[in-house]
């Protein structure tokens, strides 16, 4: 999502999403070689197994001081893995660190499971980051790190579910959490529950600004806007050391994609807003940059070992989901249009324009129609469903002329910019591209520090569904439901009160916007239904506060809609309502 800049020459960039530019247009670094390894353990060649015998442990034996600064982290889980993390920070930056993480089945650390050895250096960053396999499922563990006599903090983390059991799943949803806005509370609240399987990071886990460019209550490290691997490695470990966060990442594993941020805003496969080509080095070098920094600090496993650049991929979540993660960021995205879509530009309909690319269109379609769950999580960064400030007719043929009669979107970054390829999608769901209909298909969706709650249809604004319309009233042509969760921090988007009120009036299908509060989302999963919890946190502006449910919406098994909700009713009517 599109945030200020700071002061400089921008002859070359587009603007983003600004006030600005909404009313205007409404009329009112060093390329870096090899990827961080991830070693494979319990189990595999760098495994040590556990046992009660006793044995010779070098690993207890200080060669040099180290270090662990930035806590432990657990993420991507399955029925019997999960990547373990850490970072050791070495006296000596020139030479090999090794190390071992113990795994346990007891808080108290005394059962031991599984040990896996590993060395890190330079080259990666210090980073340790092991895929822990042969684990048994819908288990809780505990890990530490050892190296050099030095015990890092203890993690817990847990695998998931297996394919038969299908048991409730409560996810955590957070994403767009800058550091200079404020302070993590959204993490601490999350880190109290103990209830989550996982937390699903939606993007913007990072932000690439230097001080006083985007918010100013924190500072950043470097100071410098983010522009190299060092810089990027530098960032990253200033988040990590947050203490908010580092709680969380000890107690809950994470699911996380990259959104924009990550590398620079608004970013795409050839380029992005906030770079300057040129002046700001070359951009394929500080995308590979800010890919390789992504993979060694974050615990996340690739699909394709050695290759950063890809990271779409679906996590099994158990009996009850299925979880497909998508980057509409950088692997094979086009540039995005103006802000607020321009319909004279014949950018919405253009087929051939890609937020996703076929490649990986394939893959989320097949993978969501190979599923045998009852529920299909797609985590997505940028917004699914229309914001339509001008009502047009359906799906016309791609060209400015058409475009004209088509639905004009508010957000070019947003899939409202690629609506011939949203509607392929769409299609599928719906089983009109010669395939099986997709059912109970639940998108997941961050970037835009705001909550909002949609049916996903072709046109809302056409009432007969046969057509390709929608009805709001029984959720009829609906084919799918978006959850967008708000940020952690960053601010909201600055669209006046009565520009929001406007886009419900032609968006029939949004159930629920909320623009000014920050926090997170509960995604509470059961066979019959999933519902999606909006939690409020009291401030950003210290550490600590409280926080509040906000709002909260389901969806019935087999509705493929948001289940309708009676309007609130005042004081003594209340009661009226039957329960």
């Amino acid at each position: 999502m599109s945030a200020p800049r700071r002061k400089r020459t921008r002859a070359q960039k587009r603007p983003g999403l600004t006030r600005r530019t909404f009313l205007k247009g409404l009329g009112i670094g060093s390329l870096v070689g090899a990827s961080s390894a991830t070693l494979t353990g319990c189990g595999g060649q760098n495994s040590v197994s556990g046992g009660n015998g006793t044995r010779s442990n070098p690993n207890e034996v200080a060669t040099q001081k180290v270090q662990f600064l930035h806590g432990v982290a657990s993420g991507d889980p399955t029925a019997s893995a999960v990547m373990l993390w850490t970072r050791i920070t070495p006296e000596q930056a020139s030479s090999t660190v090794l190390g071992e993480v113990n795994v346990y089945s007891d808080a108290g650390l005394k059962l031991l499971v599984k040990t896996l050895d590993f060395s890190t250096s330079a080259s990666r960053d210090f980073t340790v980051k092991l895929d822990c396999t042969g684990l048994s499922a819908d288990t809780v563990y505990f890990y530490q790190f050892l190296s050099n006599g030095v015990r890092s903090p203890v993690g817990r983390t847990r695998t998931m579910p297996a394919a038969s059991n299908k048991r409730a799943l409560n996810l955590g949803l957070v994403s767009c959490s800058s550091m200079p806005h404020g302070f993590f509370n959204a993490y601490a609240q999350l880190a109290k529950r103990t209830d989550l399987d996982a937390v699903v990071h939606l993007g913007d886990y990072i932000y690439e600004y230097g001080d006083g460019e985007y918010g100013s209550l924190r500072a950043c490290e470097p100071a410098t806007e983010i522009l190299t691997l060092s810089d990027y490695r530098t960032r990253h470990g200033q988040y990590k050391k947050d203490v908010d966060l580092m709680a969380l990442h000890a107690q809950v594993p994470f699911i996380t994609i990259w959104d924009d941020h990550e590398s620079a805003d608004n970013s795409y496969t050839n380029g992005a807003n906030n770079h300057t080509e040129g002046t700001e080095g070359v951009w394929a070098q500080r995308k590979a940059a800010a890919q390789k920094a992504y993979d060694e600090w974050m615990p996340i496993r690739l699909p394709e070992a050695g290759n950063p650049n890809k990271i779409f991929r679906k996590i099994p979540l158990g009996g009850l989901a299925d979880l497909v993660l998508l980057d509409t960021r950088l692997y094979d995205r086009d540039q995005d249009a103006s802000t607020p879509i321009n319909p004279l530009e014949g950018n919405a309909s253009n087929g051939e324009r890609t937020m996703i690319g076929e490649e990986q269109f394939n893959f989320l379609i097949n993978n969501l129609r190979a599923s045998t769950t009852p529920w299909k999580l797609v985590g997505n960064q940028v917004v699914f469903h229309q914001w339509i400030i001008k009502p047009g007719l359906n799906n016309p043929a791609p060209g400015p002329v058409n475009d004209v009669l088509a639905p004009s979107g508010l957000n070019g970054d947003s899939w409202d910019s690629y609506g011939a390829e949203r509607q392929r999608i769409i299609n599928a769901l719906r089983g009109s591209d010669g395939g099986a209909p997709i059912n109970n298909v639940v998108i997941l969706t961050g970037d835009v520090h705001s909550a909002w709650v949609a049916d996903i249809t072709d046109n809302p604004n056409v009432p007969i569904s046969q057509l390709g319309g929608y009805n709001p009233l029984t959720g009829d042509g609906s084919v799918a439901v978006e959850f967008v969760v708000t940020s952690v921090t960053s601010p909201g988007l600055p669209i006046p009160d009565e520009v929001v009120q406007a886009i419900r009036l032609t968006s029939p299908h949004i159930k629920h916007v909320k623009m000014s509060e920050r926090g997170y989302s509960l995604l509470k999963v059961t066979e019959e239904k999933v519902v999606c919890e909006y939690w409020a946190v009291s401030t950003i502006t210290e550490r600590g506060g409280s926080e509040r449910l906000s709002a909260s919406f389901e969806v019935l098994k087999d509705a493929n809609h948001i289940s309708p909700q009676l309007p609130a009713l005042p004081g003594p009517l209340a009661g009226l309502l039957p329960l």
